[in-house]
């Protein structure tokens, strides 16, 4: 797993910023009742239960639920899929009812590149949950690639808001993510551990 600084991140940034484009934060409700469901899974399989949720402009939240444990894609998954790839916490997690969408103006063009959610992830050595910001890169409909490219904890570390952004503004805009391996942020709390497959 690859850990960056805050500054480097900032440094990259930097290099990667263009003039003509300005990117900004849209905000949209996560609600699971208002998904629906496609595939109703098999939990003593292994198997999720799958829905689709309403995103941004056009760009899908896609939901796998198995008992307490959820995972969450943003965007169009690859081309003759539908979700193939979990991304969630060994510990029961609980995904925030606010979605941060990254989006790129280019003109008249407004592309959702990347997202920040908040997770309530338990922790049986904390009377609280510990917060993580999951930083995602969306699937986008011309390259079809969605993953997670950082995670930053929240609980303790007052910079986690602007970190995840950074995160979010660099690895988020990456053509694909077979390469990219997630930064981890933790501040002084650690980062809960989470499980990746699919990917």
């Amino acid at each position: 797993m690859m850990r960056i600084g805050f500054a480097v991140m900032a440094m990259l940034l930097g290099m990667a910023g263009a003039s003509a484009q300005t990117i900004e934060s849209v905000y949209t409700d996560f609600d699971a009742a208002r998904c629906v469901m496609f595939a109703p899974g098999d939990a003593d399989a292994g198997m999720p239960a799958q829905a689709v949720c309403p995103g941004y402009g056009g760009y899908p939240v896609l939901l796998q639920t198995i008992g307490d444990n959820h995972s969450l894609y943003f965007g169009f998954p690859p081309q003759g899929e539908l979700v193939s790839r979990w991304a969630s916490f060994v510990d029961t997690g609980a995904p925030h009812d606010v979605i941060e969408w990254r989006v790129l103006s280019e003109g008249d063009r407004q592309v959702p590149f990347a997202t920040i959610q908040r997770w309530f992830v338990a922790a049986p050595e904390r009377d609280e949950p510990v917060e993580v910001l999951v930083v995602q890169k969306v699937g986008l409909i011309e390259a079809w690639q969605g993953c997670i490219v950082g995670y930053v904890v929240a609980t303790g570390n007052p910079d986690a808001n602007k970190t995840a952004r950074t995160i979010a503004d660099t690895l988020g805009r990456e053509r694909e993510c077979i390469s990219i391996e997630p930064v981890i942020e933790e501040g002084t709390v650690p980062l809960p551990e989470y499980m990746l497959y699919g990917y």
